[in-house]
Parts: structure tokens; C-alpha cells; sequence
């Protein structure tokens, strides 16, 4: 890949790209990025490359002939098509898609402005399309023609050790990344989690994905949000097509069960298994009954989707009319009374009880499981 940045500041953007990993990048060929000065293309016997705007204004605007000539020469140098972007704040905000895309390109053209900006006339000309940053002015595209420099470059192959050094990091796929540590295992009287020093790598494959998804949760929750509804979505998708049923199929709600983390996982557990085949939630109105053939997702307790059920029957009652048989098909207890001590802590604890208080009684079919990945 060929990345070149056109610019009034060379110096600046070479002591960047010619250092730490990207140098290295470049120094064994993995990728070529070179900079250019525009005012080496002026006319002008100054070497101005700036005047007043048209209309009045603050501050000066660079002219779109050492621009188009600094471009067409860039252009001269090599065959294909190259994709010119324009670092401007009125442009699209960069995304770590967005760089995704950007590193498939196999030639860019950086364009930096400076001072009021560049005259439109030669934006056009060029077919320019204009990225931002952020949503920020800075004094000049310099300082964002860099930053996507350097976060396509480290996509191309070679430039990083493997691919897992970029593909589990923060935004990749769409979430945070997990916490890291280092030596020494405690400092301060703050020790490393007990996950990362079993060297079970499978066990702290878990420990890192759920701490990413929790991390993202924390301080990024319109991310998380997209991650989880992505999941969701793609999970219904290939249940639809597993069990060969119209597009247009939908699922009546998603259960998220127990109280903590440690009792969701182990009811979920239960229910791939065959173990769970009923349970009950607090009823507040007979519409909120299920109806025979209602689908329902389970997730885990962090919201990623495990199985789909399908509800065979369903009925309101009243809590102290639980039976025996209904106690085993929930298969979390043996007997009716531990079963009753055990719900009536629960529903105390999610708002009020009453022995004769209205329950939902529903017994279910496990559908799917999920693609084995």
C-alpha cells in the first residue's frame, strides 16, 4: 500500500512516519508513505500559497493551484486511481471501520489544509472526500493526516507481529479492550487477576472476552448497545436459517435469568442441557401470558445470546399453587419446599411478595443452541 500526504509542513510529518513501529513498517517495505510539500508547486515568486478570501473574512486561504499542480504530480508517479482525502472538520469522523476500509485502498492521497482552509474550486476539481477526526478544529490537517496514516498502516500486513496484535484491540470489533498486566503480580496491593496466571488459555480467552464486553458496558454504552443488538441480530439470522423459517419470524422478549452472575450461568447451563424445561416471573397482567409458539432469546448475563426456546405452555397462577411435578420441570430443586424458600426470597427481593401473589407458570421446548463456532 502507498500512503502520500500533501502538505505545508514535511518535516513535521516525516519525523512522525519515520519512527517506532510505521518506520519499521516502511524501512521493510510492508508499506510506502511519502510526504509532499505544496509550496514547492506554487507560482507565485514568493512561495505563497495562500491569499484573501473572496467575501472578507478572517485569515487566509490556500489557492487551488499549488494544491491541483502538488496532487496531479503525486498522481504522475505512479499508475491507478489513488482515493484523495481532504482532513477537514466538516468531513465524516473516522472510525476504526472506516480504517478498515481505508487499509483494503491500495494507494491514498492525504490533503492537508491550513490556515482558513483550501479553496472549494480545487476540492471539486480533484473529487475529494473530506474526514475529520472528531468533531474539533485544529490549526491544520497535518495532525489528522497522521493519525490515519499511522491507523492504516498498522493494518497492513507485515507492519504489526500477527494479526491478533491489532485485531483484539479497542473498536476492531466493536468493543473495548480488556484490561491488561504486567509484572509484578501486585503493586501497590493491587494483584493481577487469578484468571490470567491459571495459563489456561481457554480460561483466559473467557476472562478477556467478558471483561472487553464489560469494559465497553462502563465507559462506551452506545457501543456496547451496537455490540449486543449486532449479536442479537446475527444470532436470530442464523437461527431463521438453521431451522428454515421465514424472515419475517420474530421473537416475543429476551431472558436474562437469575440474580447474579454466577446463578444466570448456571440456569443457562441447565437449559442447553435438557435439565430446564419451565420457570416462572412475576405477572402483573393476564396479556403478559405467553401464547403457544412464542419464541423467546436466553442471553447471559453480560446480553450475549445462548439458545432459543419456544414456549409449548403457559399459564397465570398464584404463587402458593405451584406444584410438585411443575417444581421438577423447573429442575432447580428437588422438592416443592426448597423451591418455595429459595422464590420467595426472590420475588421479596424484586418487589412485593404475597403467598397468593399472581405468577407466570410457563413450560418451554429448547429450540437452538447456536452455530458451533
Amino acid at each position: 500500500m502507498r500512503i502520500d500526504i500533501a502538505t505545508l509542513f514535511t518535516d513535521m510529518c516525516d519525523s512522525v512516519i519515520h519512527e517506532s513501529i510505521i518506520g519499521r513498517g516502511i524501512k521493510n517495505g510492508h508499506i510506502e508513505i511519502y510526504s509532499h510539500d505544496i509550496r514547492e508547486y506554487t507560482e507565485n515568486k514568493h512561495r505563497r500559497v495562500d491569499d484573501k478570501p473572496y467575501g472578507g473574512g478572517t485569515g487566509m486561504l490556500m489557492q487551488a493551484q499549488p494544491v491541483y499542480d502538488c496532487i496531479s504530480a503525486i498522481k504522475s508517479q505512479k499508475e491507478g486511481r489513488p482515493r484523495i482525502i481532504y482532513m477537514s472538520p466538516q468531513g465524516e469522523v473516522l472510525t476504526q471501520k472506516k480504517v478498515q476500509e481505508l487499509a483494503e485502498e491500495p494507494w491514498l492521497i492525504l490533503l492537508c489544509g491550513h490556515y482558513e482552509g483550501i479553496d472549494q474550486r480545487v476540492l471539486d476539481e480533484l473529487e475529494v472526500e473530506e474526514l475529520s477526526v472528531g468533531n474539533y478544529v485544529l490549526t491544520g490537517g497535518e495532525l489528522p493526516a497522521l493519525i490515519v496514516a499511522d491507523a492504516v498502516a498498522r493494518l497492513q500486513p507485515g507492519v504489526l507481529p500477527n494479526e491478533d496484535a491489532y485485531s483484539i484491540e479497542s473498536h476492531y470489533n466493536g468493543l473495548l479492550e480488556y484490561p491488561q498486566y504486567t509484572r509484578p503480580e501486585e503493586w501497590h496491593g493491587r494483584k493481577v487477576p487469578e484468571t490470567l496466571l491459571t495459563g489456561d488459555h481457554r480460561t483466559v480467552t473467557e476472562w478477556q472476552n467478558r471483561e472487553a464486553l464489560r469494559v465497553t458496558a462502563r465507559k462506551r454504552p452506545d457501543m456496547h448497545k451496537a455490540y449486543i443488538d449486532r449479536k442479537m441480530s446475527e444470532f436470530w439470522q442464523e437461527f431463521l436459517e438453521a431451522k428454515g423459517l421465514p424472515q419475517n419470524t420474530t421473537y416475543a422478549k429476551i431472558l436474562r435469568m437469575g440474580q447474579d452472575e454466577e446463578i444466570s450461568a448456571k440456569l443457562v447451563k441447565m437449559i442447553l442441557r435438557g435439565k430446564k424445561r419451565a420457570f416462572v416471573s412475576r405477572c402483573v397482567s393476564v396479556s403478559e401470558v405467553p401464547g403457544r409458539g412464542e419464541y423467546a432469546v436466553v442471553v447471559d448475563w453480560d446480553g450475549i445470546p445462548r439458545c432459543v426456546l419456544k414456549s409449548v405452555r403457559a399459564q397465570m397462577i398464584r404463587f402458593n399453587e405451584i406444584t410438585p411435578e411443575q417444581v421438577l420441570k423447573m429442575g432447580e430443586d428437588d422438592n416443592i419446599g426448597d423451591w418455595l424458600r429459595k422464590y420467595r426470597d426472590f420475588f421479596n427481593s424484586t418487589g412485593e411478595f404475597t403467598e397468593d401473589m399472581p405468577i407466570i407458570y410457563e413450560e418451554f421446548r429448547l429450540e437452538y443452541k447456536g452455530a458451533k463456532k
